[in-house]
């Protein structure tokens, strides 16, 4: 990384890791943005820019012979430039991402790289500044291959050295209740599965006959109860889909009802797959697909719930709330809840680690910070995107 100090000393250019493109290397696309500044320029990115490309080769070797300075239309400037000596022209682009890109005519693997890995960089406050070599054709136009971007960041020297914060916003999106719930049933589905486990396997239950204890009694106490604690847990989250304060985790935002989340639903899987290139819609809350695998697991946590507790009114098929349950047992058959009871748990077994690669993937490809949002309650959302609910 390299720094360029205005003569005012209070703006500070910072040029980030080049990202080339099209088998160049980062030193030859340093250069080529360098070689793209206009002639006698004092700004402080070009003039970042040529002290950095001038250490990694002599710019006096190049001489600029025209300059189309930067089109706000176009979003971008040409330079046209030839090396000492030789009469061979080649035309430099610089300018935004999208405008560069759009000029170069990338296909959606290059847009979608290059749009990622500027994403990575504007999270630390760097803004890509793209560049293209373009060739006169004989037939006339240009030819324009895209080289690259480099990240700039702006920071301002005070009494001691600040960043300048990035574009970004806090969004509040899941209360502490919520956090807690979230953390409480993860623990309580990982006791009812392993205790469900050695419970099914009756192995604890021969351990016990050998050495006379009550090890089997113990993991159904321990699994009942923890069945209880998921039951209230269950009910507390049901009254936050209508009664939460933050709209991100009403029940609307939950359940894919409105129109324009079904429509984006195929999208999202498609992102979600790696099977499209282009950006997909972003939400602040739950995206559709996230939608309807939670309205799908929550179905299958209440099934659990049912299943569990008919099975468990079976030791007290008198009592005013079990009679009914009971009527459970005796209309599916006892065998066949106790199938449906157990099928549930390797549901949720299996969803598991779907959901972390999920999360893990929204925060590593997206950048949109789904797993640290679980944890403080929050998101860094980005100035500009346009989000489905915001």
């Amino acid at each position: 990384m390299s720094e360029h100090e205005t003569p005012e000393g209070d703006i500070r250019i910072e040029l980030g890791d080049p990202a080339p493109f099209a088998g160049e290397k980062k030193r030859e696309l340093l250069v080529a943005a360098a070689l793209g500044a206009p002639f006698g320029t004092t700004d402080p990115a070009d003039l970042a820019l040529l002290g950095a490309a001038s250490r990694k080769e002599d710019l006096r070797h190049y001489e600029q012979t025209g300059y189309a300075p930067l089109d706000p239309g176009l979003n971008y400037s040409i330079a046209r430039v030839r090396r000492a000596g030789t009469a061979r022209e080649e035309l430099i682009a610089r300018g935004g991402l999208n405008s560069i890109l759009y000029l170069c005519r990338a296909d959606e693997s290059t847009r979608y790289r290059a749009e990622m890995e500027a994403g990575e960089r504007m999270v630390h406050g760097f803004r890509p500044l793209a560049v293209a070599h373009g060739e006169p054709l004989s037939e006339g136009g240009e030819k324009w291959t895209f080289l690259g971007f480099v990240p700039l960041r702006a920071t301002r020297e005070q009494s001691r050295r600040v960043e300048e914060p990035g574009a970004f916003r806090y969004v509040p999106v899941w209360d502490w209740q919520l956090r807690f719930l979230h953390w409480l049933a993860v623990l309580l589905i990982a006791v009812l599965s392993v205790t469900g486990i050695l419970m099914g396997s009756g192995r604890p239950a021969y351990a016990g006959a050998r050495e006379s204890s009550f090890l089997f009694g113990y993991l159904r106490f321990i699994h009942f109860a923890a069945g209880w604690f998921l039951l209230a847990t269950a009910l507390i989250r049901i009254a936050g889909l209508f009664l939460a304060s933050n709209r991100y985790q009403r029940w609307d935002a939950l359940f894919p009802v409105k129109p324009r989340d079904l429509r984006n639903l195929l999208t999202v899987g498609q992102n979600y797959l790696f099977c499209r290139f282009d950006r997909g819609p972003h939400y602040i809350g739950h995206n559709p697909l996230q939608q309807v695998a939670y309205t799908a697991i929550y179905g299958v946590g209440m099934l659990a719930l049912l299943t569990g507790f008919a099975l468990y009114a079976l030791y007290a098929p008198d009592h005013w709330l079990f009679r009914h349950l009971v009527r459970i047992d005796t209309l599916v058959g006892v065998q066949y809840v106790r199938l449906a009871h157990l099928l549930t748990m390797w549901i949720f077994l299996a969803f598991i680690p779907i959901h972390v690669y999920l999360a893990i993937r929204a925060d590593t490809v997206e950048r949109e910070g789904a797993i640290s949002s679980i944890i403080s309650g929050g998101r860094w959302c980005r100035r500009g995107t346009s989000f489905e609910d915001g």
